[in-house]
Order: C-alpha cells, then structure tokens, then sequence
C-alpha cells in the first residue's frame, strides 16, 4: 500500500514541475516561411538527361565522339556519390592524421643533384618508417623526427625549413650538407 502512496506523490510532484499551457507563448507564424512544395512536387519530369537510357547497353561496334548528343557519362546515382564522398573523406583525415615527413621525399645534395628517394611512412605517432633507392641500391630508412637513418649508408641530420628539412647527410665517415625535399 506505501508503493502505491510513493508512486502517486511522485506522479503530483511530475504534474507540478510541467509548465502550466496558460504560460507558454501562443504560436506565431515564422518571419520566412518554410520551404513548402507545389501540388505537383514529385510528379513533374526530371530535367537534363531524363530522356535517355538509364543503364548503358553493352556496346558491339565502336562509337566516334560524334555521335554522342550529350554528356559522355551517366550521372552518378545516391549511392555512387556518397562512396565517392566517404573516399575523399578518408583521405582527407589520412592526411591530417600524417606527420610532416610523410610521402615521397628526395635527399639532394648543395648542387641539388638527388642522392636518394624515399617514401616514408609517418603516421604522427612513434617513429616513421619506410625506404630509400638510389643507383647504388635500396634499403630501409628510419626517423625519429631528428635524425633519419638510411640504413646501409648513413644517416642525415634534419632541421626543418619551409617546404622541406635540410641538414648534414654522413656516409662512409664523411659529411656534407643535404636536403629533403619534395619531388617535383
């Protein structure tokens, strides 16, 4: 009998906390109206294309380029498009997720004669990884964002400049100064 005695007190204390209808504002009518649609909203005919084929039919002879009267390909449909949106976006997250020495990179030397390429691998977080070719041969290539070794070789001091790094590349025991820069 006391749970039915709660259970009517919380259902007076509910009715007691809901604004009473003579407070609320009366309904006024929006300043700019609603997008509203005519009577004949979904039944009038596609514009553009609408005429032609909807699927291509396979083709048995070659077609010149006369003989085409409208667009060279369909319009992509609903489902087309949103792939096609959901693939930018991924890239476009890859590439804000990337750190600054990720893609194709080329060490060259103070002449701006290439001593390597490399493709590098850096996801932001942890060391990048990835490879290095040159006429010599091919290896593996490593960095912690200060210095990147190619393994084989030797290993190159970065500093950061405005496109690319520069700094001292060591091999065999002797220096110079290099650069890592994009390739054109």
């Amino acid at each position: 009998m006391s749970g039915l005695i709660v259970f009517a007190f919380a259902g007076l204390l509910i009715q007691e906390t809901a604004p009473h209808p003579s407070t609320q504002a009366a309904y006024q009518a929006p300043v700019i109206r609603p997008f509203e649609p005519g009577r004949n909203f979904g039944r009038e005919p596609a514009q553009g294309d609408a005429e032609g084929e909807l699927y291509r039919r396979p083709l048995d002879t070659p077609v010149v380029v006369e003989a085409y009267v409208r667009s060279y390909e369909y319009a992509p449909d609903d489902a087309e498009t949103a792939y096609e949106q959901g693939v930018a976006s991924a890239e476009i997250r890859a590439d804000q997720a990337a750190g600054p020495l990720e893609g194709a990179w080329r060490v060259v030397d103070a002449a701006g004669r290439t001593l390597y390429d490399l493709v590098l691998n850096d996801t932001g977080v942890g060391p990048v990884e990835g490879g290095w070719r040159a006429e010599a041969g091919w290896g593996a290539a490593t960095s912690d964002g200060t210095t990147l070794t190619l393994d084989g070789p030797g290993a190159m001091t970065l500093e950061r400049t405005g496109n690319g790094w520069r700094g001292v590349l060591t091999i065999d025991g002797q220096t110079r100064p290099a650069s890592l820069i994009r390739p054109n």
